[in-house]
């Protein structure tokens, strides 16, 4: 463990507070049986890089992982892949142990994680420590509201006119999103990353669609969707807010959308309530309440 850049600190803090934590973000890794003590050594080194005189906050811990990976889309590590954004880790670890900081950090730690993944590494190295979380939380409003300005004047993606998706699930409709605003919008009201794929999407290789009620409020779930070559349709991912997991019944009805939109994209203009194709969704495998099956990809 040593070898692999686990500190005794971390150890002696196991000794003191178990190790049964670390179910809780097994979700976040691959089920392969010959990888389990790579995936414990690496939730170890992602959490002592929030200090080791207390352990990380689940909810802190979650909302980082959640920058490489999720349940929907588990990943065979994460510590090589985020390391870079590991001073900033130590004073998060600090800040969310305060009783005054703690809550605050918590009610605004995805919308900081997401600033710090962009931003954090372009600051100035000795800019960076003098930084507090007031200050943080600052720059990150002001990016957000440069961002709103710039999208304003969002024009729609014209890959995505005249798509019209047929829901099943009782109670929800199908969007798809059609423009750079309306993807920044629901990456924000979900509290995940769907804006990373701005450029694809109005590029026509990425389709994001989002599962609504039909009284309003909060999506239920975001579906990714890849248009490779040209042609090939391909279900990506399906998740829920902050990255939750979804049910095997929300996934099912991500992956028979995705068939529905490649079905459109190569017949255009098609109703989308004709030829449903229930044997290619029927051939799509779901593993678990919610955990992705990475065998599920959906060719149309």
């Amino acid at each position: 463990l040593r070898q692999r850049g686990v500190r005794p600190a971390m150890w002696r803090l196991l000794h003191r507070v178990g190790t049964a934590w670390m179910s809780e973000v097994r979700a976040f890794y691959r089920r392969e049986r010959r990888c389990q003590p790579r995936v414990a050594v690496d939730i170890l080194l992602v959490a002592q890089a929030f200090g080791t005189h207390d352990l990380v906050p689940l909810w802190l811990l979650k909302a980082f992982l959640s920058l490489h990976g999720n349940p929907n889309r588990p990943r065979a590590s994460y510590h090589p892949h985020l390391e870079d954004l590991y001073g900033l880790n130590a004073r998060m670890g600090l800040w969310a142990q305060s009783p005054a900081l703690g809550p605050v950090l918590e009610e605004n730690v995805h919308a900081l994680i997401a600033w710090a993944n962009r931003q954090w590494c372009g600051l100035e190295g000795q800019c960076q420590p003098r930084l507090t979380l007031n200050r943080i939380l600052g720059l990150v409003r002001e990016h957000e509201e440069r961002e709103q300005a710039d999208l304003l004047s969002a024009q729609p993606w014209q890959r995505s006119a005249g798509l019209v998706l047929d829901c099943k699930l009782p109670g929800y409709r199908a969007v798809l999103i059609g423009n750079a605003r309306q993807l920044w919008e629901e990456g924000k009201v979900m509290r995940h990353c769907a804006d990373h794929f701005r450029d694809r999407c109005a590029e026509g290789d990425y389709y994001v669609i989002s599962l609504r009620p039909e009284r309003g409020g909060r999506p239920l779930a975001t579906i990714g969707v890849r248009r490779q070559f040209g042609r090939h349709v391909m279900f990506h991912q399906v998740t829920g807010f902050a990255n939750a997991a979804v049910t095997s019944g929300v996934r099912r009805e991500a992956v028979r959308l995705a068939a529905q939109l490649g079905r459109q994209l190569r017949n255009p203009g098609m109703n989308p309530c004709v030829h449903e194709g229930e044997a290619e969704v029927a051939r799509a495998s779901v593993s678990g309440a919610g955990v992705a099956d990475r065998t599920a990809t959906v060719a149309v």
